[in-house]
């Protein structure tokens, strides 16, 4: 980790504190500390433990890698009462040591979410009830109807994402009493290396994650059922023994470190009640036959790609502050034209809250800000993002079409007309991998960036 001024100067600062340090047992006692320190050195101590703390964060965080801050605040803080300089770079080899950096995860149940399951007497089929894309991070499963089979099922799962330390039973059973989706709900599993001291820490990565992993779920199925028929109802775990339920209050994190089986923790979500229902509400269905096709295998890299540099933007521009305020703001819109996107698939919302949902997305995503004329800009821009994409125009007439419709209700509070919500939520899938590549290579402009990134002149 390279140097700085600042960590230079905070490193020094606490190397000459090591006798004031060493009258606290842990961090929380300097903190609450009224009568060893005066409040002016207790204070500037803190501010240097808190430069050493961020810096150590950035480095992390950067690589995927994501200590909590209560951690950090502890190694900081123990390396500086053993004394000597060097402090970041201790820490960082400690944490090294424990091995930090190896992965672990976040299990999520789903709701409303199937995979594509054989008929009953079809013995040769080769459709799975689960499915893992190392290469994103994450794996999905139907429901699985006991804690033995979840445990099973999660095992299976964590080893397809190269996680290898042993998830104990036991540990698993002892969430379930407090957890019944567990063998009830389908299932989401996000591979992510995560460490955290405190109850809601790293909650914002866990839901960032959670967000784009939905996001490349229903990206796939939208773009599935746009060449073939809906799957049909008994052929779905979504509607085949199912007893899904919206008593989410808790997910599951599990924590690796060298030389012990997983930690498990059961985290409250930390989360309003609607906004928990839309995070777990994936709609779709999905079948391992067809992410096998040739077309399904190119357009899933595309997205999966795509995905990952707006969550690597999000996380780099939004979480972290930088001081970039032109992709501070793009990556928050693409996040939000995310969300939107997701909640036009809704499973508890009518159609024409769905078709207002896909165009408040589509707006969102190629639009900078409200102008005169939306609705031929967003036709226009379409256009450029899918230039070369089979049946473009007909794309461009469902969007154009919904995004009519949009109005209408919103003007008059029904939906008059058709709206072509699978053309129109294909074409988002679509629009979105091939606008997020234009990222690369692309200098960043304050007016109107969006415009400038497809060349809209």
């Amino acid at each position: 980790m390279k140097s700085t001024k600042s960590i230079n100067q905070s490193e020094s600062y606490l190397a000459g504190k090591h006798n004031q340090l060493n009258l606290f047992a842990a961090i929380d006692d300097l903190v609450t500390d009224e009568n060893k320190l005066s409040e002016a050195e207790r204070t500037a101590i803190e501010h240097h433990i808190i430069t050493l703390r961020a810096a150590i964060a950035r480095a992390l965080w950067s690589r995927e890698i994501y200590v909590g801050r209560s951690i950090l605040d502890d190694c900081v803080f123990g390396a500086c009462k053993a004394g000597g300089g060097n402090i970041v770079g201790r820490v960082i080899a400690d944490l090294a040591q424990a091995g930090a950096e190896r992965p672990g995860f976040v299990l999520y149940p789903l709701t409303s979410f199937g995979m594509k399951i054989p008929t009953l007497f079809d013995r040769s089929s080769s459709l799975r009830d689960w499915v893992a894309f190392s290469r994103a991070g994450y794996a999905v499963s139907g429901q699985q109807h006991s804690v033995k089979a979840a445990h099973e099922r999660l095992c299976e799962m964590s080893v397809a994402l190269g996680i290898r330390q042993r998830i104990v039973f036991d540990d698993v059973r002892h969430f379930a009493t407090h957890a019944t989706w567990l063998a009830r709900n389908p299932l989401m599993l996000v591979r992510l290396t995560s460490h955290t001291g405190d109850m809601y820490e790293n909650q914002f990565v866990y839901s960032l994650k959670i967000r784009t992993a939905a996001s490349c779920l229903l990206m796939r199925h939208a773009l599935s059922v746009e060449k073939s028929d809906p799957v049909e109802k008994f052929h779905a775990t979504s509607n085949v023994n199912n007893w899904e339920t919206l008593n989410i209050r808790h997910y599951l994190i599990g924590e690796n470190l060298r030389g012990r089986p997983m930690g498990l923790r059961r985290v409250p979500m930390n989360v309003s009640a609607l906004e928990l229902a839309r995070l777990s509400d994936v709609a779709a269905v999905i079948s391992t036959d067809e992410l096998s096709t040739a077309r399904m295998k190119r357009l899933s890299t595309a997205i999966m790609t795509a995905l990952k540099t707006v969550e690597q933007g999000y996380f780099r521009h939004v979480n972290l502050s930088s001081k970039d305020k032109v992709q501070k703001r793009l990556y928050k819109r693409f996040v939000t034209a995310l969300d939107w996107y997701r909640q036009s698939f809704g499973s508890r919302i009518n159609e024409s809250e769905a078709v207002v949902a896909i165009a408040v997305a589509f707006e969102t995503l190629l639009t900078d800000a409200y102008q005169r004329g939306v609705a031929d800009r967003i036709e226009r821009r379409l256009g450029l993002c899918l230039k070369g994409v089979p049946g473009v125009d007909s794309y461009k007439q469902a969007v154009l079409a919904l995004y009519h419709a949009r109005s209408e209700i919103v003007h008059n509070g029904s939906l008059g007309q058709q709206a072509n919500l699978v053309a129109a939520q294909a074409a988002f899938a679509r629009c979105f991998h091939m606008l997020i590549s234009r990222l690369e290579g692309w200098t960043p402009v304050a007016n109107e960036p969006i415009r400038d990134l497809l060349n809209d002149i």
